[in-house]
């Protein structure tokens, strides 16, 4: 059972390739169907069937398939995940697959900001100031 999900992903990439199966292919097809559960591989089967992906990659916190938000208990089980559990997802009944976890050495996706730049929130302040300082002076004259 190790591995399970990165399996059925390859057996799905391979199931609804467009392109015809080389014999290389078909033997892979038939290798990767013998290591799966049967009950596994029938709930898979009903969805290719369907014309739908057997298996949704989770992007963020959401089902790549449906767009559904994932519970974060959920969430924390994938991302721990050690092929003792198998999760489906509550709205489109496919499997999840978390995939690899980012790695620590990745830049960040949003760079700290540099001490001297202004927030949008401190801009409409300094706009809200010289209106109000503005309407004053208009007052006066």
């Amino acid at each position: 059972m190790k591995d399970l999900m990165p399996k059925l992903l390859a057996l799905q990439n391979l199931e609804l390739s467009l392109d015809p199966r080389s014999p290389q292919e078909e033997e892979t097809v038939l290798k990767l169907r013998a290591e799966m559960p049967k009950p596994i591989l029938y709930h898979f089967d009903r969805l290719i069937a369907r014309g739908k992906k057997g298996v949704a990659v989770v992007r963020g916190t959401s089902c790549s398939e449906c767009h559904l938000v994932i519970p974060i208990g959920t969430m924390h089980q994938l991302e721990h995940q050690d092929d003792a559990e198998i999760h489906l997802c509550d709205n489109c009944g496919r499997y999840l697959y978390a995939g690899k976890p980012a790695s620590k050495s990745e830049p960040a996706i949003n760079p700290a900001r540099k001490s001297g730049q202004r927030t949008s929130g401190n801009v409409v302040r300094c706009a809200r100031r010289k209106s109000a300082a503005s309407v004053v002076a208009v007052g006066l004259y």
